[in-house]
């Protein structure tokens, strides 16, 4: 989960950044298969290190009150390689304040911006293409 501390400013000139999370996946791919010149390697573990955080922004005395921070929550390649390799899609579950709370992003990069007031836990869910595994990971 990742928490966007809006809060919490101690100069309010400067963005909020929370520090990323490095987290590694890791899985085993399917049977052999031979089908339109892709081939599925039996038993054969990857591992693929993802970084994942927020960021966000006071925009000033002039904000309106519940409007008041621009605001980013991420999933992203350690070394910003491409995800969409890998990864299907990204469900971000924002707090029940928000209309429709639960975004989906299907296509790199992997993030979601919004504005608001205050601070709340963001659950990340990833979900990767069938050929990389089948179970989803929760962030």
């Amino acid at each position: 989960m990742v928490d966007t501390s809006l809060s919490k400013k101690k100069d309010p000139d400067q963005p909020e950044i929370s520090l990323p999370t490095l987290k590694s996946q890791r899985t085993k791919m399917g049977k052999s298969e031979d089908s339109e010149k892709k081939k599925k390697i039996k038993d054969v573990e990857i591992s693929v290190p993802i970084v994942y955080g927020n960021a966000a922004f006071w925009l000033g005395k002039k904000a309106s009150e519940y409007q008041s921070h621009k605001w980013t929550v991420y999933v992203r390649g350690a070394t910003n390689e491409d995800l969409s390799v890998v990864v299907k899609r990204a469900v971000f579950q924002l707090h029940s304040s928000f209309n429709n709370p639960t975004r989906v992003v299907e296509s790199a990069p992997f993030e979601l911006s919004e504005s608001g007031w205050g601070e709340f836990e963001i659950a990340i869910t990833l979900f990767f293409h069938n050929d990389v595994s089948e179970k989803p990971l929760n962030l």
